[in-house]
């Protein structure tokens, strides 16, 4: 099924995603942040892809086929019953494997599901036929990206189907790799991709079947949509909880600061002990300072990539962090394409008290800056100045 020319397995995980590619000296890894993905939800879709892009350009990422495997986090799953025999008037489906599965059962579960849009499909594991799904967007969002630039989706595949042959629990590895890329009939059985499931709203079946012609069923989409009734319900619900959040918070603000005036009048006889027991409160910022093993900026690599538009912010960057002590500023005019939002990525190995005085100096000159990591174990700072 995989391309022999340098194929890419894409592993997504609940809070980040890691990619191989026999070009790649490692296996670099993207985290989500936040701002973009939050409980597996695609928060601003058109920023993420355009970050999982970059990333791509700066880890040199060869367009090829993909093939993505879905971790156990990020997937819904349910062993459904045991085919029964049908009586004549039950409206049954069957599925790729040839078995009879009760559509009630497969639309109630995909209606559980808080996504606006799943890809879901029922899938035969030794004797038990499984419906899983996953979030379409979060999915489509990083898959886009890698088409983008050249590369063509094969198959999604939840890593369940891999059984003990490979563990997945510590992410992305070489062995897992190897099985993947020696089992391409695994792929196909789990690919999400094809023998899509459709759930259809209950308040919609009726007048849907109505408007078909006799024997005729209604046509079904890839991917299954949610009713937009449950997500509102949902949302609402959360801004209510912070309500009351927010309620008892601020009274417990108030009480502690309306206190009885002889409590504002301090003991002069307090002793030297008591007052030496008053714990010190230091703040993170410094915590950090005092904890982390001190580098030489002097050891520090930085790498601007810029189009030839960007010459004087790229001169300016490179003066404000020489001033500051990094000796090692190299700049490269980037023949990629310009992405959209500048972008800063730091090696793991950089101290947090370094990369704290790098992003306070870079966003002088870049205020809106994306911040990223990748899995290298040198001592160096790519910045690739975007558009914006």
């Amino acid at each position: 099924m995989l391309s022999k020319n340098h194929p890419i397995i894409l592993f997504i995980n609940r809070n980040d995603f890691s990619v191989y590619q026999d070009t790649l000296a490692n296996i670099p890894k993207f985290n989500f942040t936040p701002d973009l993905v939050v409980n597996l939800d695609v928060i601003n879709k058109e920023q993420f892809t355009s970050l999982i892009t970059t990333f791509i350009q700066i880890n040199k990422i060869v367009g090829s086929s993909l093939a993505v495997i879905l971790s156990d986090e990020v997937i819904y799953v349910k062993d459904l019953a045991n085919p029964q025999k049908p009586t004549p008037d039950q409206d049954l489906k069957v599925d790729s494997n040839g078995n009879k599965e009760y559509k009630d059962e497969v639309q109630d579960f995909l209606a559980n599901i808080p996504f606006e849009e799943v890809l879901a499909k029922v899938i035969k594991t030794g004797n038990v036929n499984r419906i899983v799904a996953v979030n379409k967007d979060l999915v489509t969002a990083i898959i886009n990206a890698f088409v983008g630039k050249g590369s063509t989706i094969e198959a999604i595949t939840p890593s369940f189907m891999y059984g003990q042959n490979a563990n997945f629990t510590a992410g992305l590895t070489e062995n897992n790799v190897r099985v993947i890329l020696e089992n391409a009939e695994t792929l196909r059985l789990g690919n999400l991709l094809t023998d899509q499931e459709k759930m259809i709203p209950s308040q919609n079946l009726e007048s849907e079947l109505e408007n078909q012609p006799a024997g005729v069923k209604p046509e079904l989409d890839n991917g299954a949509k949610k009713p937009q009734s449950l997500r509102q319900y949902i949302l609402v619900g959360v801004f209510v909880t912070l309500l009351v959040i927010l309620a008892v918070v601020y009274l417990n603000l108030g009480a502690s600061q309306t206190s009885p005036k002889s409590s504002k009048v301090k003991n002069t006889s307090a002793t030297v002990n008591e007052v030496n027991a008053i714990p010190t409160v230091i703040p993170t910022s410094m915590q950090k300072l005092i904890t982390t093993v001190p580098v030489d900026l002097k050891t520090i690599n930085i790498k601007i990539s810029h189009n030839a538009l960007s010459s004087e912010i790229t001169a300016n960057l490179r003066s404000g962090l020489s001033a500051i002590g990094f000796q090692n500023v190299l700049d490269e005019v980037s023949e990629d394409s310009v992405p959209e939002k500048s972008s800063v990525v730091f090696s793991q190995n950089i101290p947090a008290d370094v990369r704290e005085i790098a992003i306070v100096e870079i966003k002088k000159i870049l205020p809106d800056i994306s911040i990223l990591e990748n899995q290298d174990s040198d001592f160096t700072i790519n910045i690739l100045i975007g558009k914006s």
